[in-house]
């Protein structure tokens, strides 16, 4: 019975830790929008993110000077930008 509960309170320890670990993949989520829209001509590019249980929100994410901007896909500007954007990619 010792070793049981032994066993039983390591692997909660065990289990805790690893939830308790930074997870790279959430922290690269986006978790709120922004309020702006970023300029088609500075965009590097963009990505879109998925609500697919590792992120809570869908969104639109712009890399700009190796920042991230977070952008509402419902948004009218942005989904013209997005299709800006795609135009752009499709060019070369």
């Amino acid at each position: 019975m010792k070793q049981f509960l032994v066993v039983l309170i390591g692997l909660s320890v065990f289990t805790l830790v690893v939830l308790a670990a930074p997870n790279p993949t959430r922290k690269s989520c986006c978790l709120k929008y922004s309020k702006s829209v970023p300029n088609v001509n500075i965009i590097e590019k963009y990505k879109i993110q998925e609500n697919d249980g590792s992120c809570r929100i869908k969104a639109v994410v712009f890399m700009i000077k190796g920042k991230r901007i977070c952008s509402n896909p419902k948004d009218e500007r942005v989904k013209k930008l997005v299709q800006k954007l795609s135009k752009r990619k499709q060019r070369g």
